[in-house]
């Protein structure tokens, strides 16, 4: 058995069945033991951090562009930028992402939703418990009979921009990992579908509705177990037609250049991978006494490869209410709504700026019958809305439903542009709603 075989059976094992705290002051108090070891013996490997405080609170809070402008900084192994793009675009450019940096650095790439593209490194040992923690927390009980029984070896089939070094761990003796490469026609892709026949299916949940329909209507043959929604934002109407192709429902993992942050549990809820994250919420106004979106600052300390410490993530997150009858006492979302250039802003009634977030968006276009897809973009005081089908009727009843949801935020409303519609590349990741002019 080879040594990254064996670190991803221990990290599952230790994330399925190890002994963890039942409830959140014993949570805490095992995330402050680990923080610590992580603050005296890791991060000071790092040069930005070499001659910082070693308390969590002391720390700066970063972010994406000071990280990819002192690159070499955060990460302990002395690579450049300009090195690890150079192997990741490399990569990307030829399709192979096999090669690695000396030491079995794998070099990765976000894809860039929020205009730059993050660049990630982590080591061998990193990778191998990466594939562990994600196989733990999303297995269901049959899948995992599947790889410890003497049938066929579990079959995942898995949709991405770009193939990694990280998800290639994943593959096993009992683990046919088939990567699908969204570069290649949606119809290749089910033709490869309809031989494998997998047990699992990850895509994006653009990809993911495309091959529910192809399923509904007979041209997709296939009855996964399990599937799971990557990538972007699960939407309700897409959670819906995807559930009703194949009758199970949509897990969700969620996931970032900053590492696998969370994954639904058998409630629905998303539980944050607090035993191996540190997260601080940016709490959001939204003019209610207790606010319920926050922004997550995190710092994993499992990670020693690229220090992950008081990062700030654009992501909106909408905290769940109550404790999960999951009874896991991590932190748990009732959605990820999107990025921070996901929330739209009107007018209030006082002239001052108003945030007007997501899924608030969403309900309202649910609202609209016959619409079927839509991209909605703020452009200062004009919101433009891509619509399919194009109907005179449809347009009407989306105007009157934006405009009665801002009156009900006590927003002014926005003049709306109704577009055609227009297809996006299943190789770029859909934004169904966004600020691009506030």
């Amino acid at each position: 058995m080879s040594t990254r075989t064996l670190g991803a059976l221990t990290a599952f094992a230790g994330a399925r069945w190890g002994r963890r705290p039942h409830d959140r002051p014993g949570l805490v108090a095992r995330q402050q033991a680990a923080l610590a070891r992580f603050l005296a013996h890791v991060l000071p490997r790092a040069p930005f951090y070499r001659d910082r405080p070693r308390t969590l609170a002391e720390l700066p809070v970063v972010d994406k562009a000071t990280t990819l402008a002192r690159f070499a900084e955060f990460n302990t192994v002395g690579v450049t930028l300009d090195c690890a793009l150079e192997v990741a675009l490399a990569a990307e450019r030829s399709r192979n992402f096999a090669p690695t940096l000396p030491g079995g650095i794998t070099v990765g790439l976000s894809s860039g939703t929020s205009g730059t593209r993050g660049v990630f490194l982590v080591s061998d040992t990193e990778r191998a418990r990466w594939a562990g923690v994600l196989l733990a927390r999303l297995l269901t009980a049959g899948s995992l009979r599947r790889i410890i029984g003497w049938g066929a070896p579990l079959r995942i089939a898995f949709f991405l921009r770009a193939n990694s070094n990280l998800y290639a761990t994943l593959g096993s003796r009992r683990i046919a990992f088939d990567f699908h490469d969204l570069l290649e026609p949606l119809a290749a892709h089910m033709a490869r579908l309809n031989t494998s026949r997998p047990d699992v299916l990850a895509a994006p949940p653009t990809v993911l509705r495309l091959l529910a329909e192809a399923a509904s209507n007979g041209t997709l043959l296939i009855a996964p177990r399990q599937v799971v929604s990557v990538a972007e934002v699960l939407e309700p109407d897409d959670a819906a037609v995807i559930t009703a192709a194949w009758g199970v429902p949509v897990q969700q993992v969620y996931q970032a250049t900053e590492g696998f942050l969370g994954a639904t549990c058998t409630h629905g809820r998303i539980h944050l991978n607090e035993d191996v994250l540190h997260v601080e919420p940016e709490w959001i106004a939204d003019g209610t006494a207790t606010p319920t979106r926050f922004h997550p600052i995190v710092t994993d300390f499992t990670r020693a490869t690229q220090i992950v410490a008081r990062y700030r993530l654009d992501d909106v997150l909408r905290a769940a209410d109550g404790d999960c009858p999951c009874g896991s006492p991590t932190r748990s979302l009732a959605a990820v709504e999107g990025r921070a250039d996901d929330i739209l802003w009107r007018p209030g009634a006082d002239g001052r700026p108003q945030a007007i977030f997501p899924d608030v968006v969403r309900r309202a276009m649910a609202l609209v019958t016959g619409l079927r897809d839509y991209r909605l973009e703020q452009h200062g005081g004009e919101w433009r809305v891509r619509m399919q089908p194009l109907d005179h009727a449809i347009a009407v009843s989306v105007r009157r439903e934006l405009a009665a949801m801002t009156a009900r935020l006590g927003a002014v409303p926005p003049l709306v542009q109704v577009l055609p519609w227009t297809d996006t590349p299943l190789t770029e990741k859909r934004r169904r709603i966004r600020c691009l002019v506030r």
